[in-house]
C-alpha cells in the first residue's frame, strides 16, 4: 500500500467517522477533502473516481422487554420438547407401514404449548403433542360392536353399509394438528382409528334416524376433517363412548360455537352442520343445571337466516333504488344446503313442540321447493327418509299452530280428523322402502299420538249429549292403539342401535310413557283400565325398556372403563327404574276402592327409593330444565 502524503493536510478536513470515500475505505486510509474541490486528496492524486462509501455502521434500537419467567419458560420448554423426541424416537422406529408419502407420522393428542403468548414467540420449534394413553381398540368379550349390519327395509340398513369396493380404513397414522381455526381447540383429540370408527358408527346408526348429511362411502374421517372441519369435530363429540371426554368436547363445542358466531359474527354450512349434530343429539351433553336447548335452536335458526336458506335472495334495496343495471345471478342451492334448512325445520319443530315456549323455523314457499327439489332429485335413500320426516312433523306443526289459535287451547274435531287423514295418506304413500321404516313409522306413530291427545283434552258434556264424549272415547282408543303401535316399533329395534337415536325419539318415548299412565289410571266410567293393562302394560313396558337399557350401559361401561360422569344411558336406566317404582303404587292402588287421579309430571319423577331421595329433579314451571332433567338426573345429592 502506498503511502499517502501530508501536504496541504493543514488547509484539508478529515472527513468523519464512516463518512470516507469508496477508494480510502478500503485503502483504509484517511480521507482529507479540500475546500471547494469535489474529490479527496487521494483520489485527486491517483487519478481515481472519489465515490462516498454506504455506511454500514449498527445502530443498536430498543430490544422487546421479555421477562425472566419466559425466558425460563422457553427454555423449559425447549428442554421438555427435547426430551420427548428422544424418548419417542427410543421407543420404536417407524416401520414401513407407519410412514405416509411424506414420512412417519407423529400420535396426535393434548396440545404441550404454553399458553404464554411470549413463550411461544420465544421457542421457534415446533412442538411435538403430549400422547394420550392409547385407547382400546378391541372391545372386551360380551359387548357389542358398533357394526354388525342392521336388516334392509327397516333402518336403511343397505344403504349406510358401505360396499365392498369402498376404500379401507387408512394404517398409517396422520398428524391432526391441535389448533385449528375453524374447529374447537380441545385437550382431547381422538386417535385415527378411533376417528375411522366413530364416522363408521355415525354413519351406520345416527343418521338413520336423522339423514341431515350426505356422506359418501368414499368420505373418510381425514376427508371429512379437512372439508367440514367442526362438523367433523361435532360428530367425534356426541359419538364418544367415554363419558368424561365427551364431555371436555362438548365445553370446547360450546366455547367454539360462542366465539364464531356471537363474538365473530361467522357463518358457513360447515358450522350449521355442526350444530344440527349438537342439537339432533343433545342428551349426550345436556346438563340440568344449564340447558341450552332454546339456545342451541336459536343459533341453529339465526344460521339459517344469515346464508339465506329459507328463502330466495331479494333484490336489495340499494340496488333497486339506484337502479343499477347489472343484477347478481340468484345461486342455485345445493343439495347440502337443502338438507340443512329442511333438518333445521324438523328439529326446531320437535323441540317447540317439546319446549312449548320456542317458536320453530317458519315454514316459507322456498323451503317447499326445497322439499320438492329433494324428493324429485334425491342423491341417496336417506334423502326419501329425510323428506318424509319433515312431512310428517308438518302436521305436527299444523297442530300447535291451531292449538294455539284456539280459545281454550284446543282445535276443533273437524280440523282433527283432517290432520288424522293427512297423516294416513302420507302413510300409504310412503316409498316401497320406507314402508317398514322404523324411524318414519314411529314418528307417524307418535304423531297420532299427539293428535289423539289433544282431543282427549276436550271438556266433557252432559250426559243428554252423548257425541262429544263418544269421540273423547274414540280418541283415547287411537291414542292407545298409537302408544302400543310405538313401542312395537321401539322394541323391534336391535339395543345397539339406541346409540344413534335422536333427542327428539327418546323425549318422545318419554312423552308415550306419561299418556299410557294417564290411560292406565283413568277414572272413567266407560273407560276399562283393566282392558288397557290387557293390551299393554305399563310395568312390562317399563320392565322391557329398563333391561334394554341396561345391557347397552353395561357393554359402554365394558368398553370405557370407570368414568367420573355417568353416561347417558345409565341415566335412562334410572329414569326408568324411578317410573316404574312410583307408577307401581298407583297401579296398585286402582285395583282397591280408591280411584287415585291420574299421576301427575311431577310425582312420576320423585324417587321414593330406600334412599330416601325425595326430590323432583325438575321444575314443574320451567319446562326446558325438565327436559334437561330428565335425560340428566342427578341422584347424588
Amino acid at each position: 500500500m502506498e503511502s499517502e502524503t501530508t501536504n496541504g493536510a493543514t488547509n484539508g478536513t478529515a472527513a468523519g467517522y464512516g463518512r470516507a470515500c469508496a477508494a480510502c475505505a478500503r485503502a483504509k486510509c484517511r480521507c482529507i477533502y479540500r475546500p471547494g474541490d469535489a474529490d479527496c486528496e487521494r483520489c485527486h492524486r491517483l487519478g481515481k473516481e472519489c465515490v462516498p462509501s454506504v455506511s454500514v455502521r449498527k445502530r443498536n434500537g430498543k430490544r422487546a422487554h421479555v421477562s425472566r419467567a419466559a425466558q425460563l419458560e422457553a427454555k423449559l420448554e425447549d428442554l421438555v420438547t427435547l426430551l420427548r423426541h428422544q424418548t419417542t424416537s427410543t421407543e420404536k422406529a417407524p416401520s414401513p407401514g407407519d410412514m405416509g408419502a411424506d414420512g412417519p407420522a407423529s400420535t396426535p393428542a393434548r396440545s404441550a404449548r404454553s399458553t404464554t403468548g411470549q413463550s411461544e414467540r420465544s421457542s421457534p420449534r415446533p412442538m411435538p403433542a403430549a400422547a394420550l394413553p392409547p385407547q382400546p381398540l378391541d372391545y372386551p368379550p360380551g359387548s357389542i360392536r358398533p357394526r354388525a349390519p342392521v336388516g334392509p327395509g327397516t333402518l336403511l340398513g343397505s344403504v349406510f353399509n358401505p360396499p365392498a369396493s369402498a376404500p379401507a380404513a387408512p394404517t398409517y397414522e396422520p398428524v391432526f394438528p391441535m389448533r385449528s381455526p375453524s374447529m374447537p381447540s380441545c385437550s382431547y383429540q381422538p386417535h385415527p382409528l378411533e376417528a375411522a370408527e366413530d364416522l363408521m358408527t355415525f354413519r351406520k346408526y345416527m343418521l338413520i334416524f336423522l339423514p341431515f348429511v350426505y356422506l359418501p362411502p368414499s368420505m373418510t374421517s381425514e376427508g371429512l376433517r379437512e372439508t367440514y372441519p367442526f362438523l367433523w369435530f361435532s360428530i367425534m363429540t356426541v359419538t364418544c363412548k367415554h363419558a368424561d371426554r365427551r364431555l371436555v368436547m362438548g365445553e370446547a363445542v360450546k366455547s367454539f360455537l360462542a366465539q364464531k358466531i356471537v363474538i365473530e359474527n361467522d357463518k358457513s354450512l360447515d358450522l350449521l352442520l355442526g350444530l344440527i349434530v349438537i342439537l339432533g343429539w343433545t342428551q349426550f351433553h345436556m346438563k340440568r343445571d344449564k340447558p341450552m336447548l332454546s339456545m342451541l335452536a336459536s343459533l341453529t335458526m339465526s344460521l339459517v337466516f344469515d346464508l339465506g336458506l329459507n328463502k330466495v335472495p331479494a333484490e336489495p334495496y340499494i340496488s333497486a333504488c339506484l337502479r343499477t343495471p347489472v343484477h347478481p345471478p340468484v345461486k342455485e342451492k345445493t343439495h347440502a344446503e337443502r338438507r340443512a334448512v329442511l333438518a333445521c325445520f324438523l328439529l326446531t319443530s320437535q323441540i317447540s313442540y317439546a319446549i312449548k315456549r320456542l317458536d320453530a323455523l317458519q315454514w316459507t314457499a322456498h323451503m317447499d321447493e326445497c322439499l320438492q327439489a329433494l324428493s324429485e332429485q334425491r342423491e341417496w335413500e336417506g334423502d326419501d327418509l329425510l323428506v318424509a320426516q319433515v312431512k310428517v312433523q308438518l302436521i305436527v306443526e299444523q297442530l300447535t299452530r291451531t292449538s294455539s289459535q284456539s280459545t281454550d287451547g284446543i282445535p276443533p274435531g273437524y280440523v282433527l280428523s283432517a290432520l288424522r287423514a293427512q297423516l294416513q295418506t302420507l302413510k300409504a304413500q310412503l316409498p316401497p322402502h320406507l314402508q317398514q321404516n322404523d324411524t318414519i313409522l314411529s314418528q307417524i306413530s307418535y304423531a297420532e299420538v299427539a293428535i289423539s291427545e289433544v282431543a282427549m283434552s276436550m271438556p266433557k258434556t252432559a250426559s243428554l249429549r252423548l257425541m262429544p264424549d263418544m269421540q273423547r272415547h274414540e280418541a283415547m282408543e287411537a291414542c292407545l292403539s298409537a302408544i302400543r303401535d310405538w313401542f312395537n316399533r321401539h322394541f323391534s329395534i336391535p339395543n345397539y342401535v339406541y346409540i344413534g337415536k335422536t333427542f327428539s325419539y327418546w323425549f318422545n318415548m318419554a312423552h308415550c310413557l306419561l299418556v299410557l299412565a294417564r290411560l292406565s289410571v283413568l277414572d272413567d266410567p266407560a273407560w276399562s283400565r283393566q282392558s288397557v293393562r290387557d293390551r299393554i302394560d305399563l310395568l312390562a313396558v317399563l320392565d322391557q325398556l329398563g333391561a334394554g337399557l341396561e345391557e347397552v350401559a353395561a357393554q359402554r361401561r365394558l368398553a370405557t372403563g370407570p368414568t367420573v360422569e355417568e353416561d347417558t344411558f345409565s341415566k335412562y336406566v334410572r329414569m326408568v327404574q324411578t317410573m316404574k317404582n312410583n307408577w307401581a303404587e298407583d297401579l296398585a292402588a286402582t285395583e282397591g276402592a280408591s280411584r287415585p287421579s291420574a299421576p301427575t309430571l311431577a310425582d312420576a319423577f320423585i324417587d321414593n327409593s330406600a334412599e330416601a331421595i325425595n326430590v323432583p329433579f325438575f321444575q314443574p314451571d320451567d319446562t326446558e330444565t325438565w327436559i334437561a332433567g330428565l335425560f340428566d338426573m342427578n341422584w347424588d345429592m
